[in-house]
C-alpha cells in the first residue's frame, strides 16, 4: 500500500485507530503495526508535546512498523534524574537496544537533538531522519517566535508557584501555537490549536519543562555533526523561524551524503501541516538505501 496523501487530522484519526500502547522497560511506546512491514521506525518528538504530535505521519506511513514513546517526563513515561540531552541521549540508546538495530530513527525539532546526541554517545541504527532539526540555539536568537518562548518560562521562574499554571495556561499555548502555525487553513489552524491545548502540556513537573526549556534553547545538531556516519535524511520547513532554512543547508554541508528535503509554504510544524508529504519523504529515503 503507497503511503496515504490524506489531511494530518484524517491521518491521526486513522493512526488512533491502528496503533496501540505497549510499554518497554519505563518507557510508554505507543506501537502502529503494518500487516507485511517495509521496515521499522522510532519517532522522537519534539519539546513540550508526546507521541500524538507525530502520529499523522505514522498514520500515513501504513507500510511500516512505527513506534513512537513519550519521551521520559512527557506523557506517560515517567521522570529522568535530569533532563539534559546525555540523559535523553541514554535513553534513547537503551530503547534502541530493546527494539533492534534495523531501526529507523526520525527525531523532530527537540527529538532531533536528542538523535544528535545519542549518535555522538555511539547510537547503532539503519538510518535516520531528522525533521526539523534545531541547528540554532533558541537563546541567541531574536525572532519572535524564539523571543516569546524565553519570555514566557522566564516570567514562569519568576511567578513561582503561579508560575506553572501560568505555562499551562490556555493563553501561553495559544500564543506558541499561532506563532509556529503558517498554514492558511482556518480548518487546519483550528485543528493544529487544538491538538496543542490537549497536548503541550502533558509534561510531568514544573522540573521538566523547566530543564527541557534549557537543554532545547542552548544546544544545536551542528554540535554533533561530526558524529554522523549513517545515512540520513534532513527534513526542513521552508518558513520556519525555529530552524532556519540557511542553516538546514548549512547542517546538510556538514553530513557528508545526507539528503535534504524541504517543505515549501511551511514552517516548524511540519508534522502537523505536511505529515503526509513528510511521509513520502522518509518512505522515498529508505527506498533508495
Amino acid at each position: 500500500m503507497p503511503v496515504l496523501k490524506l489531511p494530518a487530522p484524517a491521518l491521526a484519526e486513522l493512526a488512533a485507530k491502528r496503533g496501540y500502547r505497549k510499554d518497554i522497560g519505563s518507557t510508554a511506546v505507543w506501537r502502529y503495526p503494518a500487516e507485511n512491514p517495509k521496515g521499522k521506525l522510532l519517532f522522537v518528538h519534539g519539546f513540550r508535546g508526546d507521541h500524538h504530535g507525530l502520529s499523522a505521519s505514522a498514520g500515513a506511513l501504513v507500510d511500516y512498523d512505527v513506534y513512537i514513546p513519550d519521551l521520559p517526563g512527557y506523557g506517560k513515561t515517567e521522570e529522568l534524574e535530569s533532563h539534559d540531552l546525555e540523559s535523553y541521549g541514554n535513553w534513547l540508546r537503551g530503547l534502541v537496544s530493546e527494539l533492534g538495530p534495523d531501526l529507523v530513527v526520525v527525531g523532530h525539532s527537540f527529538g532531533s537533538l536528542v538523535v544528535s546526541k545519542a549518535v555522538s554517545q555511539g547510537l547503532v541504527a539503519k538510518a535516520l531522519v531528522l525533521q526539523n532539526p534545531i541547528t540554532t540555539r533558541s537563546s541567541e536568537q531574536k525572532d519572535l517566535a524564539n523571543r516569546i518562548a524565553r519570555g514566557f518560562y522566564a516570567l514562569a521562574i519568576a511567578l513561582g508557584r503561579l508560575g506553572s499554571a501560568f505555562l499551562r495556561s490556555w493563553v501561553v499555548v495559544r500564543v506558541m501555537s499561532v506563532a509556529m502555525a503558517t498554514s492558511k487553513s482556518p480548518k487546519l489552524r483550528s485543528w493544529i490549536h487544538g491538538q496543542h491545548h490537549r497536548h503541550f502540556s502533558t509534561y510531568r513537573s514544573d522540573r521538566v519543562a523547566h530543564e527541557g526549556f534549557a537543554t532545547a534553547s542552548g544546544s544545536s545538531v551542528m554540535d554533533f555533526a561530526a558524529s554522523f556516519k549513517l545515512p540520513t535524511l534532513l527534513i526542513a520547513g521552508e518558513k520556519d523561524l525555529i530552524a532556519p532554512l540557511a542553516n538546514q543547508l548549512k547542517l546538510q554541508g556538514m553530513i557528508p551524503g545526507s539528503k535534504l528535503e524541504v517543505m515549501a509554504g511551511v514552517g516548524h510544524l511540519t508534522h502537523y501541516e505536511s505529515a503526509a508529504q513528510v511521509a513520502v519523504a522518509i518512505d522515498e529515503f529508505l527506498g533508495e538505501l
